[in-house]
C-alpha cells in the first residue's frame, strides 16, 4: 500500500537468511569469539569498524543452539579489542537479529551516519510478531567503551532527503494498523521523518517538503487504482478507505492537516458502492474530526525526540 518492504513485510526475508556462511573476522577478536562459540553461539554475521575511532569493534551476530526460549535464540553482541585482548562490551538477545536491511545488505553500516564523527551500527532486530513495530531497526553507537541505543523503530529507509551528507529515518507511523476493522494489509499508515539534530533524532517532517510532495502524488495514483476495485461487495473498497486516510496522514505529517482532512473526506464521501461502506466511511470522518483520531493528529509535535 504505502510502504516498501517495510517492517510487516521483514519477518520472512529475515527467516531466509538463516543458512549464510559464518564470516571470517580478524584474529585479534578471536579470544572472545572461542569463548562464545564454546557457550553454544554460533556466529552468523558481523562488521568490523572503529567505531570511537580509538579501538577496534566487531559488531556480531550470534544463533543460539539450544535456546532456553525462542526470545534468547539471537544474540547482538559488540565486542571490543584494543589489539591485545578483546572483549563483550554490549550484548542483547531477541528472536532474531540481523545486519540486512529490508533484505539487502546494509551499506551505510559502520560509516557515520549522522555527521557526528562516530560510526554507528544498523541492526535488524525481531520480536516474530506480525505487526509494523515487530521488527524494529536499531542504531547503535560506541563511545568511551560505552554503547548508545540511539534509534529505534520501524524504520523504511534511510535516506539523504536534503542533499547535506546526513541521512534522515523514514519511521513508518503505526498508530493506525488494522485501523477501523481494516484488514491488515489495508491499514493506513504513512512515513515520519526524523532528523539528526542537536545529538539526538528528532521529529522533523514538515521541514522536508519534497519528499512529501512525491508522496502525496504516489498515493493519490494508488487511490485512483484501488477506486476501480470498489463495487457493493464487502471489503471491496478497504484500500481506497486506508490509502485515502494514509493520504491525510501524510499531510499531516507534512504539516498541512486541514488540508489533509478535506481530502481524505471528499475521497470517503465518493465512490461508496453501498449504504454499508457509506455508514463506515462517516464513523471515520467523525473521529477524525472529533474522535480519538483527532487527538492523535496532534499528538506529533515537531522537534519531539525519537522514542526509544
Amino acid at each position: 500500500m504505502l510502504h516498501n518492504c517495510d517492517a510487516r513485510d521483514r519477518w520472512p526475508l529475515l527467516m531466509s537468511q538463516a543458512q549464510v556462511p559464518a564470516p571470517k573476522v580478524s584474529a585479534e577478536f578471536e579470544g572472545e569469539l572461542t569463548q562464545l562459540t564454546a557457550g553454544g553461539l554460533r556466529l552468523k554475521e558481523a562488521t568490523e569498524a572503529s567505531l570511537d575511532g580509538t579501538n577496534r569493534h566487531l559488531a556480531a551476530i550470534f544463533q543460539r543452539e539450544k535456546p532456553k526460549a525462542p526470545n534468547e535464540a539471537f544474540e547482538f553482541r559488540i565486542i571490543e579489542s584494543d589489539g591485545k585482548t578483546s572483549r563483550t562490551i554490549f550484548k542483547r538477545t531477541d528472536f532474531y537479529f540481523s545486519f540486512t536491511f529490508a533484505g539487502q545488505p546494509n551499506k551505510l553500516n559502520a560509516t557515520d551516519i549522522n555527521g557526528d564523527g562516530s560510526k554507528e551500527i544498523i541492526v535488524q532486530s525481531s520480536s516474530g510478531g506480525n505487526c509494523w513495530s515487530c521488527n524494529p531497526t536499531e542504531i547503535y553507537q560506541v563511545r568511551n567503551q560505552k554503547t548508545e541505543l540511539l534509534a529505534a523503530g520501524p524504520v523504511q529507509k534511510l535516506a539523504d532527503l536534503n542533499d547535506d551528507g546526513i541521512q534522515e529515518l523514514l519511521i513508518t507511523d503505526t498508530r493506525w494498523e488494522s485501523y477501523a476493522d481494516l484488514s491488515h494489509a489495508a491499514s493506513p499508515g504513512a512515513v515520519m521523518v526524523y532528523a539528526w539534530r542537536n545529538a539526538k533524532y528528532v521529529y522533523a517532517s514538515r521541514d522536508f517538503a519534497p519528499f512529501y510532495q512525491s508522496e502525496i502524488s504516489r498515493l493519490r495514483a494508488a487511490i485512483e487504482e484501488a477506486k476501480s476495485q470498489i463495487t457493493a461487495a464487502e471489503y471491496s473498497d478497504e484500500v481506497y478507505v486506508g490509502l485515502s486516510i494514509g493520504l491525510a496522514l501524510t499531510y499531516a505529517h507534512a504539516g498541512e492537516a486541514e488540508r489533509g482532512l478535506k481530502e481524505m473526506e471528499a475521497l470517503l464521501n465518493s465512490n461508496a458502492k453501498s449504504a454499508a461502506q457509506t455508514k463506515q466511511r462517516l464513523v471515520i470522518i467523525d473521529d477524525f474530526r472529533k474522535g480519538e483520531s483527532s487527538k492523535k493528529l496532534q499528538q506529533m509535535k515537531y522537534g519531539d525526540p525519537l522514542p526509544l
